[in-house]
């Protein structure tokens, strides 16, 4: 076989592999995506061994109320936490001082105020840290239904 058939061949696999992982990682984005809940912060509204179901399909930040999952900016792991403010909202952080949220930042807090680490405490999140929307609770059997996304 001639040389420029084998690196024309090579060159077709290699974009072949190319186009099959793209494929994978936006299976892999499609929702929804099932959660189990292991902290308080959320309490009354999401409580631990809540089963939830969230899509991770979203690339802006939902309205007020929505219930989120985030990459916690200190720890790096995944909280839950309810949108209070979205991009240019004006805030008062736990200092007292007034400010105004960046084209890319929500204000982020847990329904718990004294149990939960939110934006209270490491103040406005970034679009980059957000994963999900919390939409439906499927278990436990009791609790099935809707998520609450009123703004509180």
């Amino acid at each position: 076989m001639p040389l420029q058939l084998r690196a024309f061949l090579w060159l077709v696999a290699v974009v072949a592999a190319a186009f099959d992982l793209a494929r994978a990682a936006r299976a892999a984005r499609r929702g929804p995506w099932r959660v189990e809940v292991a902290e308080r912060s959320m309490v009354p509204a999401i409580d631990p061994g809540d089963w939830l179901l969230v899509d991770p399909t979203i690339d802006r930040w939902p309205r007020r109320g929505a219930i989120v999952l985030v990459r916690e900016p200190q720890t790096e792991i995944l909280v839950l936490k309810r949108v209070t403010a979205r991009p240019g909202d004006a805030v008062v952080a736990a200092d007292g001082q007034r400010t105004t949220l960046g084209p890319w930042d929500a204000w982020l807090t847990g329904d718990a105020a004294g149990l939960s680490v939110d934006s209270r405490r490491y103040g406005p999140v970034p679009l980059e840290r957000l994963v999900a929307r919390a939409w439906f609770r499927y278990g436990p059997a009791t609790r099935v239904g809707r998520l609450d996304t009123r703004p509180r």
